[in-house]
């Protein structure tokens, strides 16, 4: 059977989850307590099934975080994907940042306001109220899921999307249902309750009807430019990296990139604004309170976790490899190169060390080039006929860290490695060559 396509799904989706609202009203006896209890519920689910897809969506972001940003950037520019056992999907590392963003800002965030506008509609909350509004949350959250399931993942909807376009649905639906509450709700006393229910659903399904057709025509409102949509999200191209081996290849000792992933990640939390962690801390320390200066270090440790955690992935699986012409970070973790460059775009190189380097005499080698290099971000999203290609194949500049021999990699990158190889091949070549041309001279004994 032909799993449904994502316009069908999601159109009945929407007919699903509002048909919860109508049955209630009309067989239940449900209130404006219990309805906008259910709005509120909807909002929980959509935020739900959103965070299920975000991993998933195959897209990159049009307006992604900075690459310089030492705490999400190096994860954001991962390229390559993890595949997983059964039906689903691959699962991008680079949608990372923005899964930890939602689950930990932006839904919880949603979540607080949302509830917060429902109880400007001064609620009385009952148990059977609260019975009630159980029930048509897991009826809308089954239809939110249907929809995910047959859409999103069957029918192959994660291919058209990235993980910002993914957050625009909830974000819109709670400004209606915010909206709705917010203005209609403390009046709802006052109007007759089978018609105020009445135009609650009907706006509410008119709301959705109109958000799906949205989604298909080239309209754009203010949503679709802060978060984008499925036209305006990068589709990735893979890196280029030549069939022939590789002349050199370098990659950090694990050691290296573990002591270098715990070195930034302490730097950061002193160089960043994480440092009003330990500033708190050390505030509640001065005051007595022990245990509750517990809470600020451990926030502190979470986010150089983070920074820990990305600095590693960025630098400690990555083999580079030198091609003479062409030098290429390759990802043997994903299994995929994440970045390239031509030798004629250098504009200049510098070897340095860091605490690291220092550490374990190594160096670190930087390749320059006049491409930009300042983050693509803007307040919204381009409009789709203005939306950029992905520049997989671009020289930006590229860092070598930790090297044992900065001279070599700089060798091999110049094309004198090669030339040397190729000249010590020759010798050997013609050693082998007078060897096997050499007679046997007679002795005089014989």
């Amino acid at each position: 059977m032909r799993p449904p396509a994502p316009r069908d799904s999601g159109v009945l989706a929407v007919l699903a989850s509002n048909a919860v609202a109508p049955v209630g009203v009309l067989f239940l006896d449900w209130s404006p307590t219990v309805l906008f209890g259910v709005f509120v519920a909807e909002i929980a689910a959509v935020l739900c099934w959103t965070l299920v897809k975000i991993p998933f969506a195959a897209k990159r972001p049009n307006n992604a975080i900075g690459d310089g940003d030492r705490l999400f950037g190096p994860l954001q520019a991962k390229r390559g994907s993890v595949s997983l056992p059964g039906p689903f999907p691959p699962c991008y590392p680079r949608n990372v940042p923005t899964f930890l963003i939602a689950a930990f800002l932006l839904v919880p965030l949603e979540l607080g306001v949302a509830f917060l506008t429902f109880s400007l509609t001064d609620p009385v909350v009952t148990e059977e109220v609260a019975g009630q509004i159980l029930l048509g949350g897991v009826g809308v959250f089954v239809g939110r899921g249907v929809e995910t399931v047959t859409g999103y993942f069957a029918a192959g909807g994660y291919r058209d999307h990235s993980p910002r376009s993914v957050l625009l649905p909830p974000f819109k639906l709670l400004f209606a249902v915010g909206l709705l509450m917010f203005v209609v709700g403390p009046f709802a006393v006052e109007f007759d309750n089978v018609a105020f229910l009445a135009a609650l659903v009907g706006l509410k399904l008119l709301y959705d009807l109109r958000a799906l057709q949205l989604e298909r025509s080239e309209k754009r409102g203010v949503f679709y430019r802060l978060y984008g949509s499925e036209e305006t999200e990068i589709e990735p191209v893979p890196v280029e990296e030549p069939k022939r081996a590789p002349t050199y290849r370098t990659t950090p000792t694990r050691t290296v990139a573990l002591a270098d992933a715990a070195y930034r990640s302490l730097r950061y939390t002193v160089t960043s604004g994480v440092l009003w962690c330990y500033g708190v801390a050390a505030a509640l320390v001065f005051f007595g309170a022990w245990t509750v200066a517990l809470a600020p270090l451990a926030l502190a440790a979470a986010f150089g976790a983070v920074r820990g955690t990305s600095r590693y992935l960025a630098t400690g699986p990555v083999e580079f490899r030198c091609y003479s012409d062409v030098l290429v970070a390759h990802d043997t973790l994903l299994g995929e190169p994440q970045s390239r460059l031509e030798r004629d775009a250098v504009t200049g190189v510098s070897v340095s060390t860091d605490a690291v380097d220092r550490l374990f005499g190594t160096e670190t080698i930087r390749f320059e080039t006049d491409a930009d290099t300042g983050p693509d971000v803007q307040l919204t999203v381009p409009d789709p006929e203005e939306v950029n290609a992905d520049d997989a194949n671009a020289n930006h500049p590229m860092t070598v860290p930790h090297v044992e021999d900065a001279a070599t990699v700089r060798a091999a990158f110049d094309g004198s490695g090669e030339a040397e190889a190729e000249a010590e091949s020759e010798t050997e070549t013609e050693t082998e060559t007078e060897a096997d041309t050499e007679t046997t001279v007679p002795s005089g004994d014989d």
